[in-house]
């Protein structure tokens, strides 16, 4: 039997936990990322996704437990794409796929020029 407690909720709504079983002890997060995904669809079909000027678009917003997930599955974090060149390309990538487009905010696909998303 597993004995599940709670550690502390973060300022991004990412509840952690700490999970015993037996010997064995291992730490989870979650967070229900739905109000997030449900403005995405909703701001999706509000405009183009341009600022009033159309210098600036709005592209995406990513829920913090999905940058977790590829973290620890791939080993990058989201929010050095303005750093990495390599993260800028899987996060156009990811943001251009099927799997994630309920993370997209506006249509059209992400670019990678000069190291930075586009």
């Amino acid at each position: 039997m597993s004995d599940k407690t709670f550690l502390f909720r973060s300022s991004a709504g990412i509840d952690h936990w700490m999970i015993q079983d037996g010997k064995d002890t291992r730490f989870a997060a979650s967070m229900d990322a739905t109000p997030i995904l449900e403005r995405n669809k909703a701001a999706l079909t509000h405009n183009d996704g341009y600022s009033q000027s159309r210098d600036l678009r709005r592209v995406a917003s990513i829920p913090y437990i999905v940058g977790l997930k590829w973290l620890n599955e791939e080993g990058w974090w989201f929010l050095d794409a303005d750093k990495d060149p390599g993260v800028a390309a899987k996060l156009a990538a990811k943001l251009n796929s099927n799997e994630w487009e309920s993370l997209r905010t506006a249509e059209g696909r992400v670019g990678v020029s000069g190291g930075q998303l586009r």
